[in-house]
Formats: C-alpha cells, sequence, structure tokens
C-alpha cells in the first residue's frame, strides 16, 4: 500500500533521496564509535545534500535537510514554520535507522520541539567522513 506520506508529502524526489540514503548506510560496515555526525556528513556529501547540527531533543545530533534551508528568513528564524524535511540518517532510539521527517508542520510532535538547529560542530573526524565517502561510493572495501 502507497500511504499519504508517500502520496501526498513528500515528492519524488525525496523519495528517491531516502532510499538512496537506505542503500548507501546498508553498505557502511561496524565501525566503533561512528556516529550520526560523521554518517550524515559522508551521505550528504554523496547526494548533495546540507546537514545541520543541533539537537533531536536533549541529544546531540546531525541530520541532512532535503533541500536547502534558507536561514535568512525571518519566518523560519522566529516560528520554525518553512523548514525543509528532513532525511534523518541515524535516528535517534528509533528503527528503522533512516527515516525521511516532514517538517512543514510544527504542530507534529516531531517537529515541534525535535529537531532544533544549532552552531556547527567543531569535533568531527573528517578523516572518517572521507572514508564513509569512498566506502559509499565503492572505492574502498
Amino acid at each position: 500500500m502507497r500511504g499519504y506520506s508517500a502520496s501526498q508529502v513528500f515528492s519524488a524526489e525525496e523519495i528517491r533521496l531516502y532510499w538512496r540514503a537506505v542503500a548507501l548506510v546498508d553498505i557502511v560496515p561496524d565501525i566503533a564509535g561512528l556516529r550520526c555526525h560523521e554518517l550524515a556528513r559522508a551521505v550528504g556529501r554523496v547526494l548533495g545534500l546540507e546537514h545541520e547540527d543541533g539537537r533531536y531533543g536533549y541529544v546531540d545530533h546531525t541530520w541532512l535537510w532535503t533541500t536547502a534551508l534558507d536561514r535568512e528568513s525571518p519566518l523560519v528564524q522566529e516560528t520554525r514554520i518553512g523548514f525543509p524535511n528532513v532525511l534523518d540518517v541515524y535516528a535517534v532510539g528509533q528503527w528503522p535507522m533512516v527515516r525521511l521527517v516532514e517538517c512543514g508542520d510544527v504542530s507534529l510532535p516531531h517537529m515541534g520541539w525535535s529537531y532544533r538547529p544549532r552552531r556547527e560542530r567543531m569535533d568531527i573526524d573528517e578523516a572518517l567522513v572521507d572514508r564513509l565517502v569512498r566506502i559509499m561510493l565503492h572505492e574502498e572495501p
């Protein structure tokens, strides 16, 4: 069955991005200490998507926007209305691990105050991000 979200909420491009992200995450081997911060950056690099560092609830988290976030928009800054949808490749405490999340309506419980952008992280293991990209592009076993 093709539900409401697949037919009314998400675009065909967002659904395509979701399935590509699932495939990319699926080929990453278990790596001790792998965090959402590096995984999201690697998937974002391969898919050409902007990452966002912030919080999911009270947990430090990083996710991807399906389209660019207009950071200058007063509507976005003041009311959180107008956020693009989230492609979360390392969902916090949820299964499946990769999720596509509607974010255009702040009344949704997962958006109201769950995904909260903050400042860019400074503790990123860039060598690991590069390695993940190589794995995803089949350049490294």
